[in-house]
């Protein structure tokens, strides 16, 4: 039996592709237009897109656990092809949003907790992952730092950026073993670290000066929302938890070291890791 990673174009997609290879796993990797993977010789590469029913039998033939990000449009249906096709276990890649204090008014944490609860429901074991902050999210950086500066938002919020790599590995392990089925996992970084504080690491990482600047959260909203797409009203609730985090740190687990058995990777970690990202 198989192991499905959708999304494995993603960051993090690719990371539990990867963690999963390396522990010797049967996997098949997906994304919506197959032709696009870019995968290891041997790993089968499949066409699965959620909004397509007709596409998902053929995806989940002969699969036992599929990997899964939280797209709610879709899920009825994925739900019941996984369930046809025998599936045994999903690992979500869902989003500490839904652990905030706000969460019952927030969008985005409506949004994950749709895909949480269909999971929840369906007769198939799931595990819910529950990320803070993504270290990987810095690369929207790149264009700033190519100037020599640094422009967020708050930048004395400090949050628990957690390397893609740490995500994938512990879902990998996961999915191999079949472990934690019916928990919901919060993971973070090895500590919460200030946007200023990334500033200053990956300034030491590239070996060269970058100034911090500070913008108006109107402004920062505005940029987020032409970068990455999001939805209205969604880059105001990941900003109002910034300014959260200036007063309160966002909160650190040691999950990533429970799960996987290794301590998660610092932000320098990962800004060595991505030092070829900011040539």
């Amino acid at each position: 039996m198989s192991i499905l990673v959708t999304g494995a174009r993603g960051h993090v997609g690719r990371a539990v592709l990867d963690a999963l290879i390396a522990a010797g796993q049967d996997v098949r990797a997906a994304s919506r237009d197959a032709t696009t993977l870019d995968v290891p010789d041997g790993v089968a590469k499949v066409s699965a897109d959620l909004e397509d029913p007709s596409t998902l039998d053929a995806a989940l033939d002969g699969v036992s656990a599929v990997f899964l990000y939280a797209r709610p449009s879709g899920i009825e249906g994925f739900v019941k092809a996984a369930e046809a096709a025998g599936v045994r276990h999903v690992v979500l890649l869902s989003s500490g949003v839904t652990l905030e204090p706000q969460s019952a008014q927030s969008r985005l944490a409506t949004l994950h907790r749709t895909v949480e609860q269909a999971l929840i429901a369906a007769p198939f074991g799931e595990t819910l992952l529950h990320p803070g902050a993504f270290a990987v999210n810095v690369l929207g950086w790149r264009k700033d730092i190519a100037a020599g500066v640094v422009r967020t938002a708050y930048p004395d919020s400090r949050v628990g950026a957690i390397h893609e790599q740490d995500m994938g590995d512990v879902a990998a392990k996961i999915l191999a073993d079949g472990s934690h089925v019916g928990e919901a996992l919060p993971l973070s970084g090895p500590s919460a670290i200030s946007f200023r504080e990334q500033a200053e690491v990956l300034a030491d990482v590239l070996g060269r000066p970058l100034r911090v600047e500070e913008e108006p959260p109107e402004r920062a909203a505005e940029r987020m929302a032409a970068a990455l797409g999001w939805p209205p009203g969604v880059p105001q609730e990941v900003l109002r938890a910034w300014e959260r985090t200036t007063r309160e740190p966002s909160v650190v687990t040691d999950v990533v070291r429970e799960v996987t058995g290794h301590a998660p990777r610092t932000f320098r970690q990962w800004a060595e890791d991505h030092r070829a990202d900011f040539s």
